[in-house]
């Protein structure tokens, strides 16, 4: 069966460039980051002082490429008008900004983030958040434009999948990065100690941690479209639109009560062991 998300529309607009272009950038640095990893023995926090760009280069390679592929089945003309320009250009320079202050910072040994020790540095993560806002909410705008789209190129079931997961993602990623800096840090009930965090991620094991519900939040962009995607291949029929809203609701549930958890100083993620 052939698949409802072949990419038989791609038509190489400034858009599709740049979301696909920082995608296999970000891929590229990953490697490279690796390699800076075993050749560098500096640690933060008890870890490589490598690990945060890493993390935020593997994210932001899948938020890219989620929204390279939905931008390709846009219309061509909904792909290349002023307003996709003007995200695809905002989505750049926060990216250049975002990753280069945290790579930067990763070569100086410093924090990138809740670091206060200078003006420059408070100012910088205010700078910070003000493109995480950018990076996140393009999500929602490229949704914007399928919902914009009479005859976007999947079928209907995928597209509320992607409608569902880029809204619903954007609006609950920015609420749990709020929350997170607004407390000046994403733990609640204390700094765990190193042995009491989970490995690669530093999820805290001991009390609150709210980047396990922003984790659940940013990745329903990718999770929501991918299980409408799953219910056109298993074809589900008249049940596949139900099916995905289901999903959704789930969703966003989870990553409500993994919220509520952390903000009670409570463990989240408890079955994933030590």
């Amino acid at each position: 069966m052939q698949s409802h998300f072949m990419l038989a529309r791609v038509r190489w607009s400034f858009p599709l460039w740049v979301f696909g272009g920082i995608s296999c950038a970000m891929i590229l640095a990953f490697g490279a980051t690796i390699a800076l990893w075993a050749l560098d023995p500096r640690v933060i926090d008890g870890i490589s002082v490598w690990a945060k760009p890493l993390k935020f280069e593997l994210a932001l390679a899948i938020h890219a490429g989620t929204i390279a592929l939905v931008v390709s089945r846009l219309r061509p003309s909904l792909q290349a008008d002023p307003f996709m320009h003007g995200v695809a250009a905002a989505f750049l320079a926060a990216c250049t900004i975002e990753m280069g202050w945290i790579i930067f910072q990763a070569s100086q040994g410093q924090h990138s983030h809740f670091n206060d020790s200078t003006a420059f540095h408070r100012a910088m993560f205010s700078v910070m958040a003000f493109a995480a806002v950018i990076i996140t909410a393009a999500a929602a705008a490229v949704a914007f434009q399928v919902w914009r789209d009479p005859d976007f190129a999947t079928s209907p079931t995928v597209k509320i999948g992607i409608l569902l997961g880029l809204f619903g993602g954007t609006v609950l990623t920015l609420v749990t990065a709020f929350a997170i800096g607004a407390r000046g840090s994403p733990y609640v009930g204390g700094v765990p100690p190193l042995t009491a965090r989970m490995m690669f991620t530093g999820w805290s094991q001991t009390g609150g941690d709210l980047r396990v519900a922003h984790f659940l939040a940013t990745h329903m962009m990718q999770a929501v479209p991918l299980a409408a995607i799953m219910a056109e291949l298993f074809r589900l029929g008249q049940v596949a639109k139900s099916t995905v809203l289901f999903f959704a609701a789930l969703w966003g549930i989870w990553v409500l009560l993994e919220f509520g958890t952390a903000l009670s100083a409570g463990v989240a993620f408890q079955f994933l062991g030590p």
